[in-house]
């Protein structure tokens, strides 16, 4: 199991309490989908919290619903009633077995692929004609209040920008703040709902810039998401 399926899979059962930001961007995403389509993939379902708009707004929909963590589908399925198919799966090598879709989305799971380009396009060749794929995932932007405070010592995760995207997709970005009491209180929360993976081949943050930090960050601390909206509909 990966480190970041390790970390989400410790956060299942509390993610729904902690997550903030996440539940708005499902909700934002769920209302840029229409259509009617006949099978719906879904790429890092989580505990749900796009599922279930998929589950109200396409209920003669086949849902194939996937993850990486077992803890998070198994969270997923119990908010959903069952109503859909569960598999664990790493989006960035997607089961081509499972056949054509006409909608595959994904709510903040994209950030974490190691090779963003290869993954869409692996997604992209299991769409049906004219289907579309509809994601939302962070973008560059992401803390830059806490990468700011930390400078080169942040250790945060790196978040594609939009010109990352390998096709021509439409890219659309919006700003979500999430206020938090202090910056410790931030951290917290990243570790409590498994998103505290940093990039690849960081250093731990000293220990004095670290105190510097929480300090600047005591009274109070918002940071803002930058989330990416795309769309790719198949020739």
């Amino acid at each position: 199991m990966s480190l970041i399926a390790r970390h989400f899979a410790k956060a299942a059962t509390r993610y729904d309490e902690i997550a903030q930001v996440q539940p708005r961007v499902a909700a934002a995403l769920a209302a840029r989908l229409g259509g009617a389509p006949r099978r719906i993939l879904e790429i890092g379902c989580g505990t749900g919290g796009l599922s279930q708009h998929l589950a109200r707004l396409f209920p003669q929909a086949e849902l194939v619903l996937t993850d990486i963590s077992a803890e998070m589908l198994a969270v997923c399925e119990a908010r959903l009633g069952g109503r859909g198919r569960f598999l664990r799966m790493d989006g960035q090598a997607p089961d081509a077995g499972l056949g054509r879709f006409e909608l595959i989305v994904s709510s903040l799971a994209m950030q974490w692929f190691e090779d963003l380009p290869a993954s869409l396009e692996r997604l992209a060749a299991m769409l049906a004609r004219c289907g579309e794929m509809r994601f939302a995932t962070l973008g560059a932007g992401t803390f830059a209040e806490w990468r700011a405070v930390l400078g080169e010592a942040g250790g945060l995760h790196d978040y594609p920008e939009a010109r990352a995207f390998p096709w021509r997709a439409q890219i659309e970005a919006e700003m979500f703040v999430e206020h938090h009491a202090s910056g410790r209180d931030f951290l917290r929360a990243l570790k409590a709902i498994g998103a505290q993976t940093p990039r690849a081949g960081h250093r731990p943050v000293p220990a004095s810039v670290m105190r510097r930090a929480l300090a600047r960050t005591a009274n109070g601390f918002d940071v803002g998401y930058e989330v990416l909206f795309g769309s790719y509909i198949k020739p």
